[in-house]
């Protein structure tokens, strides 16, 4: 008896188009952005400590006094040049992994070093496992994963079982 799909939940797909990617610079600090343009031309940009908020060719917004950096290029083929003056003082090295979060609606694209993020990665990937079933102290309860032995982790709770425990009955 095969008991290895009695413990898979399904999860929810990812949405099929993301807006948020990790990609490396180019040795010339170019990020690759999923977009074109019909021209080249020089996109504003504001930076608030890490992050670094470039504003797209048509976009309403504008930087904000006091954050505002020098305009950023933006090649037609959609690569971002991060100019080494703006690189240093957001703190992305040069041949950094960044975070690059697109609002198309609001053209905009936020960017920031992705290592800044690595702290925080851990407890976001935490939050999208299985929530943790109570582990059961009653004597004669018993919990079994598809290899035979399980953490009470990797149990889920059984349907209308406020405890939370999975009992074994013989």
């Amino acid at each position: 008896m095969d008991l290895s799909g009695m413990w898979v939940r399904p999860a929810d797909p990812a949405a099929p188009r993301s807006n948020a990617l990790i990609r490396m610079l180019d040795a010339k600090g170019r990020l690759m952005l999923p977009l074109t343009l019909a021209a080249a031309a020089p996109a504003p940009a504001e930076r608030d400590g890490a992050v670094l908020t470039v504003f797209l060719p048509g976009s309403a917004e504008r930087p904000r006094p006091g954050f505002a950096v020098a305009a950023l290029p933006l090649d037609a083929r959609g690569r971002l040049t991060l100019t080494a003056a703006v690189r240093r003082e957001a703190g992305i090295p040069d041949g950094a992994d960044v975070l690059a979060v697109l609002d198309t609606d609001r053209g905009v694209i936020t960017v920031t070093a992705a290592s800044r993020l690595s702290a925080g990665i851990g407890d976001l990937l935490d939050g999208l496992r299985r929530p943790a079933a109570t582990a059961s102290a009653s004597p004669g309860d018993e919990q079994f994963g598809a290899d035979g032995v399980a953490p009470a982790a990797s149990v889920p709770a059984a349907a209308g079982d406020a405890g939370g425990r999975l009992r074994i009955v013989r």
